[in-house]
């Protein structure tokens, strides 16, 4: 059983919602643009709203979701009125973008069929994974000019610099920064993982632009204490990589300085850096007595990281070989914090195959 309802909404609220969504309509069938924006500014600054309750995952919606399909219907419209085609442009993602997306769907029609996932919940959710493809085209169809690219990085780091404004308000105040309007737990992973992606795009323009290095670094600096109070430690293994990143692919010496001075700078603060972050990250390798596991190999590890461990093993060891090529469909088993093993579980090797092709075609396209 499920139950669908919009809570938190007045009768007022939903006026004001219904009018404001007419607004971007409009606005999005003059100028593209004003959608794109609406949404780059929702992203992290918009609350949540609950729809559904199901076993498992809540069925939830962000103010961005719903600016998407908003954004994403009036643009498939304005296209077809104005008779603009091609619909999709050509790129080197699209072949494995449908591909993956045809999976999604029949793994999870399959894992309906076979009793494992919620209609509503497994509709639901395979449509959230497919409005950033949508977004993906829209922005491709509609970027053609090198105004609009900087138009839309500004936005972008605006939105994050009050996301930071925000964050570094926070610090001292709650125990873990998250993004404003997450209600009363938030999610600082996701906050510490969006931070993370905008400060490499910012760290390339610092290298790279010829403009505005100063006042870009100036908006890196603030954005750090809000990264590490996220005390995410996805995000920092994440950071590892991205800096590495920077290193290889530069053909410049200071680059690959800055990028190691950065790294150094992060294990100072782990070593004599407030004692919260340290307990964070050396609490991850600090098991408890009352775990079955204690570690992977000889390595050691606490509470969090054991109990993922845990789950992934038990992907690999008892649900994989039940359905190894389709998997149980999305939302067909218990949610994992891996992307690659939730891959698996949801969508077989097939699903996983495609998602790693996906990958390294935006690798290679990005090189």
């Amino acid at each position: 059983m499920s139950t669908f309802v919009l809570s938190g909404a007045t009768d007022i609220g939903r006026s004001a919602m219904i009018v404001m969504a007419l607004a971007l309509i409009i606005a999005t069938f003059v100028d593209t643009n004003i959608g794109l924006i609406a949404i780059l500014l929702s992203m992290l600054l918009s609350p949540e709203l609950e729809v559904g309750a199901t076993p498992g995952r809540a069925i939830v919606l962000r103010a961005e979701d719903l600016l998407l399909i908003i954004v994403s219907m009036t643009w498939l419209a304005k296209m077809a009125i104005r008779k603009e085609l091609p619909v999709l442009r050509r790129s080197p993602l699209n072949a494995p973008i449908g591909l993956y997306v045809a999976v999604l769907c029949l793994a999870t029609l399959f894992g309906m069929v076979a009793g494992n996932v919620s209609p509503l919940k497994g509709s639901f959710y395979v449509l959230k994974l497919i409005e950033y493809f949508i977004l993906f085209f829209i922005v491709l169809n509609h970027t053609t000019t090198v105004k609009q690219v900087k138009l839309f990085l500004a936005v972008l780091i605006a939105t994050c610099l009050i996301v930071g404004i925000y964050g570094n308000f926070q610090i001292g105040t709650v125990s873990r920064l998250s993004a404003p309007f997450e209600g009363e737990f938030g999610e600082p992973n996701t906050l510490g993982g969006y931070l993370l992606f905008i400060m490499a795009i910012i760290g390339g323009l610092v290298l790279y632009y010829k403009s505005r290095q100063k006042m870009l670094l100036l908006i890196f600096i603030f954005l750090v204490p809000t990264f590490i109070f996220t005390l995410s430690r996805a995000s920092y293994l994440g950071m590892i990589p991205a800096i590495i990143t920077f290193a290889v692919l530069s053909k410049k010496r200071f680059v690959v300085i800055i990028s190691a001075t950065l790294l150094l700078i992060f294990f100072l603060l782990v070593a004599v850096g407030p004692p919260v972050l340290k307990e964070r990250v050396i609490g991850a390798f600090e098991p408890e007595t009352s775990q079955s596991l204690k570690s992977v190999g000889p390595v050691s590890l606490g509470p969090s990281p054991a109990a993922r461990v845990v789950s992934w093993k038990d992907v690999m060891e008892k649900q994989f070989p039940k359905r190894p090529l389709w998997g149980y469909g999305v939302t067909g088993g218990p949610f994992l914090d891996s992307q690659y093993i939730l891959a698996l579980q949801e969508t077989g090797v097939v699903g996983l195959g495609l998602f790693i092709w996906l990958l390294w075609r935006i690798w290679v396209n990005a090189l």
